[in-house]
């Protein structure tokens, strides 16, 4: 049986404006951002599981780069970074899809500024 390792890192900056909504602290909104992409963990998981059928050795990072609308609070600008990236492209964009347009509830009283790390390895076959 062939399992996979998916690892993730998250770095949000939130720039400070006045608007409606709440005012999370830099902790919190990593937090609450980090939440919201979890939502997607299956579907993260399926493109990494298709990019296996592919390469059973396909291994590597995806760095998404993404702002939070402070007025809705949807991830937009979703974008790879190509120089944090050593994944396939088809990995790439559907990654892009599974998180672009998340919507951060409630709402930010700032736009966020974030970058998130998905870390994928294929991991040996067990040996039965």
């Amino acid at each position: 049986m062939r399992t996979s390792t998916i690892l993730c890192s998250l770095f949000v900056a939130a720039m400070a404006t006045a608007c409606s909504g709440v005012k999370r602290d830099a902790e919190t909104y990593r937090a609450d951002t980090r939440s919201l992409l979890e939502t997607k963990n299956s579907q993260v998981k399926a493109c990494y599981d298709q990019a296996l059928v592919d390469d059973q050795n396909v291994s590597g990072e995806v760095l998404v780069r993404f702002k939070v609308e402070k007025k809705t609070g949807r991830l937009y600008d979703v974008a790879v970074d190509p120089a944090g990236t050593q994944a396939p492209e088809s990995l790439q964009q559907c990654i892009v899809r599974a998180v672009d347009g998340l919507v951060l509830d409630p709402v930010d009283r700032r736009e966020g500024v974030a970058s998130y790390k998905y870390t994928f390895k294929a991991n040996p076959p067990v040996q039965l």
